[in-house]
């Protein structure tokens, strides 16, 4: 199977050399990592632009269309002046009413940034499940142009009002009957009156910001959050940005919503924030301004020669944190790993490996391989290895409720394991676990291998891409992968082990159920 990448943004590794070529010499700026804007010389000006589309959110569409790509241009230090945008509207929305509401939208917005909607393309396009407007903006540098790789050894850096802002107002635009009322209760009010007005759009004060000698670079938060703009803003300077996560400023109700959900607030999306490089001795000037615009704004790092990237204490996000909400849709069934994932059976497998002398990638394997007597030895010692750590087993706090939760919303449920059929049937019968469907390696099929969980959703009757695969390990992802799941979660993972492999992944059981929740109503 050839691995699919994953929504969101494709890694710049994959597009630098198909973008990359000679350019004409009017292109002062063109394809580059973490950049925001091209710069062009039209005639005798500088002039910025930038495209991008609105795809995470149905909601005020044509609205973001025109803010993001506003912003865009603002942080080359270019105002806002001539928009095109492509309306491509879903078969499911195909109405004047839809076409008119997003038009509508971007010919208001357009008034507000002060820009002119010069043009575009609208059209109903099968195959997409909601409508997508993709913006271009072209903006005229006003004083001196900014890039995102403008920043110097010894910089500070700084940031705009909190991480996160626009996707916590997405989240509670589109799920906010869904929250816990007790936050609903606590922070609706307190939300609405911060995310009133257009604090998106932050074209006013990254072009007072460029406006400051002392101001080395602008970088506008957007997919990833700030955690993905710092390691844009590093990566495109060349220099590590030092900083913690404790000075990054978040509003409690992203704490509170992303504690629920599982996602970081560092990597959820940020449209409306900052990130500014700034000369040290020439920081209270832009303290100033921002102070004059009533723009929050807190120092939060400082740049510093060494490998390009933010530092460790701040993870990037290639994909937004924001994706992981929609992970359930379309998801018919979950099939569950057993040990380590559900069952506590505390199995120290370098120290198994050691003592059945095997080295590859599977034991089952391994072990059939030997020749007689070894064979039946080993066999004997692993099994009386899992009768010992099946007798000392614990269930994890959560699992019948999370077995129940998936029965309660008619989600097909599954279990594959690598343990024998004896052991798995008699912890089950334990604990009280029960699945539609359970493939044991009596069956023949074992992980790593993909087969055992083609199986599983064979007889669940369910198509793999609509299987989400739960375990705990390496052999699950690869099994997992393997089989063409549509999604991945790894349970129990608080060191990040599996960080870039996976699609959702919780400290525990009980997490996963707070998660599932809100996203399975």
């Amino acid at each position: 199977m050839v691995d699919r990448l994953p929504p969101g943004k494709v890694p710049w590794d994959i597009v630098a050399d198909l973008v990359a070529g000679e350019l004409p010499r009017e292109v002062r700026l063109g394809p580059a990592a973490g950049e925001d804007a091209a710069l062009v010389e039209i005639g005798s000006e500088l002039w910025a632009a930038a495209s991008d589309p609105i795809s995470f959110t149905t909601a005020d569409a044509g609205r973001l269309a025109v803010i993001v790509n506003a912003n865009d241009v603002a942080v080359r230090g270019a105002r806002p002046r001539f928009f095109l945008a492509a309306a491509l509207i879903a078969p499911s929305e195909a109405s004047e009413e839809r076409v008119h509401e997003l038009l509508s939208q971007v010919r208001e917005t357009c008034d507000l940034v002060g820009c002119a909607l010069i043009g575009g393309h609208t059209e109903v396009t099968p195959g997409i499940s909601h409508s997508i407007i993709v913006g271009t903006m072209l903006g005229r540098i006003e004083d001196r142009a900014l890039t995102t790789g403008g920043l110097r050894d010894g910089d500070l850096v700084g940031m705009t009002r909190h991480a996160g802002l626009e996707g916590t107002a997405i989240l509670h635009a589109e799920i906010g009957d869904q929250l816990p009322s007790s936050h609903l209760g606590r922070s609706l009010d307190r939300m609405r009156e911060l995310l009133a007005g257009d604090w998106l759009l932050v074209a006013p004060e990254a072009l007072a910001a460029a406006a400051c000698q002392g101001v080395s670079a602008l970088h506008d938060v957007t997919e990833g959050g700030v955690g993905e703009a710092l390691h844009e803003l590093a990566t495109a300077s060349g220099l590590t940005i030092e900083t913690r996560r404790e000075d990054i400023p978040v509003l409690s109700e992203t704490v509170a919503i992303c504690s629920d959900l599982g996602l970081d607030p560092l990597g959820l999306i940020g449209s409306g924030s900052l990130l500014v490089g700034c000369d040290p001795e020439k920081r209270s000037e832009l303290e100033a301004v921002f102070g004059e615009l009533a723009v929050p704004f807190a120092w939060i790092g400082r740049a510093v020669k060494g490998q390009p990237e933010a530092a460790a204490t701040v993870p990037r996000f290639p994909r937004d944190e924001l994706l992981k909400v929609g992970m359930m849709k379309g998801v018919e069934a979950v099939i569950f790993d057993m040990d380590g994932t559900l069952i506590n059976s505390a199995y120290d497998w370098p120290k198994i490996r050691g003592r059945l002398d095997v080295t590859g990638v599977s034991i089952i394997d391994d072990l059939n391989a030997l020749p007689e007597p070894d064979r039946t030895r080993r066999w004997a010692e692993l099994e009386e290895i899992e009768a010992e750590a099946s007798s000392r087993a614990t269930l994890y706090e959560g699992a019948r409720e999370l077995l129940a939760l998936l029965a309660d919303r008619g989600v097909g449920a599954a279990l594959v394991t690598n343990n024998s059929d004896k052991n798995t049937r008699r912890l089950l019968a334990n604990f009280g676990l029960a699945f539609e469907v359970v493939v044991t390696r009596d069956s023949g099929l074992w992980k790593p291998s993909g087969a055992p969980i083609t199986e599983a959703a064979r007889q669940l009757g369910v198509a793999p891409e609509r299987c989400l695969g739960v375990g705990d390990s390496r052999y699950d992802n690869m099994a997992s992968r393997e089989a063409g799941l549509g999604r991945i979660c790894v349970l129990h993972d608080g060191s990040g082990r599996h960080d870039g492999q996976i699609d959702l992944q919780f400290d525990d059981i009980p997490a996963f159920l707070r998660y599932l929740r809100i996203v399975l109503p």
